[in-house]
């Protein structure tokens, strides 16, 4: 039971600290299995990963596994308004992104706030990485009430360094070298926590797309599992979440057919 608390806390501790890894190499629950995913999954082992050498072979070139020139056909925007950068603030490329950015005067409102800005409208491709469909399918679900308290009660034990796991361990002497104290841990914590469950709400199965597929329509948010490697498309060009979704379909299609 320690192990599954601290599965569902150390991510946050991670994202306050920037100093943890992957998780994927730890034993995972197959309770949560798509069992159409293992089907259609070339390898049919779900707990098998890293197979697609393609994918991750762009690890390093995502403007390349999604181009320019496929961005503006699929959203049929203007270069001219456009704006690219690639994001490499983490060393490792699992991290990395490239982003388009396009500036159309679109108003809409940003979740938790409630009046209506310009918001720029984006696609983005990133995080290449090898995962599981065991470990897909646990990472993009709604979080229980019970995983919940479970990642409370890790926060404690991880605060008071009583957890005995290497990763928590690892973060807290992170922690500790830049003077985050205790309750700091345990608030910020809680509010990632938090933010997550509110975030896990909006998965959304989809069918036909790689070899599992999970949109979320409060991030709008594309995570597409193909042959043990995962990657993500993020568009947000639109206030419908549904053309939103619509477009990162079609980016993560051309991306797999680059990839099979």
């Amino acid at each position: 039971m320690k192990t599954i608390k601290l599965k569902a806390v150390i991510p946050a501790l991670c994202l306050i600290l920037l100093s943890c890894g992957s998780n994927d190499n730890k034993q995972q629950s197959g309770d949560d299995l798509n069992l159409d995913a293992v089907i259609n999954s070339k390898s049919n082992d779900p707990n098998a990963k890293g197979d697609n050498q393609c994918l991750l072979d762009y690890q390093t070139k995502y403007d390349a596994l999604l181009s320019e020139a496929d961005v503006l056909k699929t959203t049929g925007f203007s270069k001219q308004v456009l704006e690219v950068q690639y994001n490499k603030v983490l060393k490792n490329p699992e991290h990395h992104e490239f982003l388009y950015k396009f500036k159309n005067g679109r108003m809409g409102k940003v979740r938790g706030f409630n009046r209506e800005m310009e918001l720029p409208d984006v696609v983005v491709i990133r995080s290449i990485k090898p995962m599981s469909l065991t470990t897909f399918n646990q990472s993009y679900q709604e979080i229980t009430e019970e995983q919940m308290q479970a990642a409370n009660e890790a926060l404690t034990e991880i605060a008071e360094g009583n957890t005995g796991d290497a990763d928590a361990d690892k973060a807290m002497e992170k922690a500790r070298a830049q003077n985050v104290s205790k309750d700091a841990i345990r608030k910020t914590g809680g509010i990632l926590t938090d933010n997550f469950k509110e975030v896990s709400k909006g998965y959304r199965r989809l069918q036909d797309l790689g070899d599992a597929a999970v949109w979320n329509v409060v991030t709008s948010e594309l995570y597409v599992l193909q042959n043990g490697v995962k990657f993500e498309v993020r568009v947000d060009i639109s206030n419908d979440t549904e053309k939103n979704k619509s477009v990162a379909v079609q980016l993560a299609g051309i991306v797999l057919n680059k990839c099979k």
